[in-house]
């Protein structure tokens, strides 16, 4: 498929109730209360209320509860790494010439992708046509405590050296993305640490309703919608977690996790060419501050992409977003349930703008 055919599928026609008001960015907040018979209180009659909360860009709908949450303890990491030990890992050096796969001669003559400790390969179980998997370190296990920008810096600038050969042998792919599953909780086939890089020509459903509303955004009122998004928040400063320049960290309005999710944007960016090895290292350094609130606050696991095109795109920009994962104790119930898999709503007991207020000390470094 031609990329000018892709660029018109995702232009669909204008409908005016898909517009993204520029007054609220399409955000969107409600008040609901139910009333029950409280058995903590004699049976007294009790309200509760929460929040629903639309984000008209992205097409999410999060529930908030009005309790504080909190990871009640550490899970124990012991558990996991029992399960997948060094010995039989495809990621550790024993076994890793044997069991990863290699690119064509067409894509690497070698095999892999290196730059210093960091090595990409193919996926042997793809989830798209370029789907592949990088690791940034030989070490079977890294807490998230230590993962610094310094670890992870080579595993990121590798996966964009396979971006650089993939647009000069398919030019019609558009969008890429760095994607990672930290962890069993979050869908980590192996406790190995590795992330995963898609390049294709249409992007994901979550990407791809956002582009439409960029698209429409922009012929509506002729003006960016990435950046004026940006500058709303700022306005707001409510969810703002650190940044006033590229990028900026803020804590989602309407989360796609239980447990919250924090969003970082480079709203004059959209090709990820352009990011220069000092803006790998920002945003790292700006995951490593969120890995640091994540273990001091019990989880040990997250989910974490970030958003990119291959060509410049004024109607994208580079953008990502992580949200912590666990396992409800002591059954070890998943955080996800029927109202986030069979209703695409998210029901979230964290507060947007406390999330912020929590991580904002965690940034004071940057």
């Amino acid at each position: 498929m031609s990329a000018k055919k892709a660029k018109d599928e995702l232009e669909l026609p204008m409908m005016s109730e898909e517009i993204i008001i520029r007054e609220n960015m399409g955000f969107k907040k409600e008040t609901a209360t139910c009333q029950y018979l409280d058995p903590f209180n004699g049976f007294n009659e009790k309200q509760a209320s929460f929040e629903i909360r639309s984000d008209g860009i992205f097409g999410v709908t999060s529930r908030i509860l009005p309790y504080r949450f909190r990871v009640p303890e550490k899970p124990n990491v012991n558990v996991y790494l029992e399960k997948s030990p060094e010995a039989l890992c495809p990621f550790c050096q024993t076994l890793f010439l044997q069991m990863t796969p290699r690119f064509t001669q067409d894509i690497h003559p070698e095999g892999k992708f290196i730059r210093g400790n960091a090595v990409l390969f193919p996926n042997a179980f793809p989830h798209d046509r370029y789907n592949n998997v990088a690791i940034f370190s030989h070490r079977h296990f890294i807490p998230l405590n230590e993962l610094t920008a310094e670890v992870t810096l080579d595993g990121f600038l590798v996966c964009l050296d396979y971006f650089e050969v993939m647009a000069h042998l398919h030019p019609e792919l558009r969008f890429c993305s760095i994607n990672w599953n930290y962890m069993p909780p979050a869908g980590g086939g192996l406790v190995h640490p590795h992330i995963q890089t898609i390049v294709s020509i249409l992007p994901s459903r979550f990407v791809s309703v956002a582009y439409k509303h960029a698209c429409q955004y922009q012929s509506y009122y002729g003006r960016n919608l990435w950046r004026d998004l940006v500058a709303y928040e700022l306005e707001q400063k409510d969810r703002i977690i650190a940044g006033t320049d590229d990028p900026i960290w803020l804590a989602s309005f309407a989360p796609k996790g239980m447990a919250g999710e924090v969003s970082f944007f480079f709203d004059r960016k959209s090709s990820v060419f352009t990011l220069t090895r000092e803006d790998f290292q920002k945003i790292l350094s700006g995951f490593s501050n969120i890995f640091k609130y994540l273990h001091m606050n019990n989880f040990i696991s997250f989910n974490l992409t970030l958003y990119a095109t291959l060509q410049e795109d004024e109607n994208f920009c580079i953008q990502g977003k992580i949200v912590p994962r666990f396992l409800n104790q002591p059954l070890g119930t998943s955080d996800i349930n029927y109202f986030d898999k069979l209703h695409a709503e998210i029901i979230c007991p964290v507060i947007p703008e406390e999330l912020c207020l929590d991580l904002r000390p965690y940034f004071e470094t940057i």
